[in-house]
């Protein structure tokens, strides 16, 4: 007996087919691996795993300093936090001790008349002093509640595209506390009309063990200054 064609059959086969392969990966992979945080206005990217869980934007921007009362874009900023410990919290971020991974990423307006001071320098010490100048000035003052510097590495960006920057990894104590280490990433644009930002941090320990995790972190960060 002849076999008939079946193109459209066979088409359904295939496509089956592939369907079946697709949903298998996905199972085995557990879903997407990462959380891609998009600021379109300001032409910023980043990439972070899925099991880090966002830190309350009202909470951060609080933490930082911004009025609660209004929202943080009204105030000139654009403020993404995340953290890779069970329970988020802003003080993973700005207190003494992160026992795992805590970041945010952010966008500032800098005002008219600030904008002929936005140095490399300023840079460094956006966060914490980094810089020589900086370190001096936080060594003369009792209060200071940093201790036990170590820079491990600084590099100037020099990405073009309208963008200059800084790229600084180093260690701190904060209050006493066990030693941090913290990765930063800030750039200016040409006018030094904004500063983008990122600030990822936790212990030493954590650095060690997840240091991987945190360079593919740091290095999505992306920042499109010119259409």
């Amino acid at each position: 007996m002849a076999c008939r064609s079946d193109p459209a059959g066979r088409l359904r086969r295939v496509a089956l087919g592939l369907l079946l392969a697709a949903t298998a990966l996905l199972t085995a992979c557990g879903g997407p691996a990462y959380t891609y945080v998009t600021n379109s206005d300001d032409r910023t990217y980043l990439r972070v795993p899925n099991s880090w869980q966002p830190i309350d934007t009202a909470a951060l921007g609080a933490a930082l300093g911004l009025d609660p009362s209004t929202t943080t874009r009204a105030q000139g900023f654009w403020l993404a936090g995340y953290d890779a410990d069970a329970s988020p919290s802003t003080a993973h971020i700005l207190g003494p001790h992160s026992p795992a991974p805590a970041m945010f990423i952010g966008v500032q307006d800098v005002p008219p008349q600030l904008r002929g001071q936005v140095s490399l320098d300023v840079l460094r010490d956006f966060f914490r002093p980094v810089s020589n100048s900086g370190r001096q000035r936080a060594a003369a003052n009792p209060m200071s509640p940093y201790s036990a510097f170590a820079l491990m590495s600084d590099e100037v960006l020099t990405p073009g595209a309208g963008l200059r920057g800084v790229h600084s990894v180093y260690q701190y104590r904060i209050q006493g506390g066990p030693a941090q280490v913290f990765d930063q990433t800030l750039y200016v644009n040409d006018d030094a009309s904004k500063l983008f930002m990122l600030y990822v941090r936790c212990s030493t320990q954590c650095y060690a063990d997840r240091q991987q995790e945190i360079t593919s972190v740091v290095s999505s960060f992306t920042v499109r200054e010119n259409p």
